[in-house]
């Protein structure tokens, strides 16, 4: 099965964001360090900070799923080529 055939039938599709999805959940990161911070000062806090979360996830989802996965899949794309700088000079200037 193709990236596209798996992107087009929407069974394969939700398993695969799922896996994905969980996959992220099982990585500590600094989504669980703010969640378990904030947790202690507010009981929303989950809530809010999922919510935040899935502001930022869900269109993206809706994106690939829409058809714009072809323009992440070539490497030599404008638009691949700007994710991956601008995404390079964030990772740098918080490192340093």
């Amino acid at each position: 099965m193709t990236g596209e055939e798996m992107i087009k039938n929407p069974f394969t599709f939700y398993l695969f964001a799922y896996i994905v999805s969980f996959s992220g959940v099982l990585i500590p990161g600094p989504m669980t360090a703010v969640s378990i911070a904030k947790g202690y000062e507010d009981r929303r806090a989950g809530l809010k900070i999922a919510f935040g979360h899935s502001l930022v996830e869900v269109p993206l989802i809706l994106v690939i799923y829409f058809g714009f996965a072809r323009f992440f899949s070539d490497p030599d794309s404008i638009i691949n080529l700007a994710i991956s700088f601008f995404g390079g000079v964030c990772s740098s200037t918080w490192v340093l």
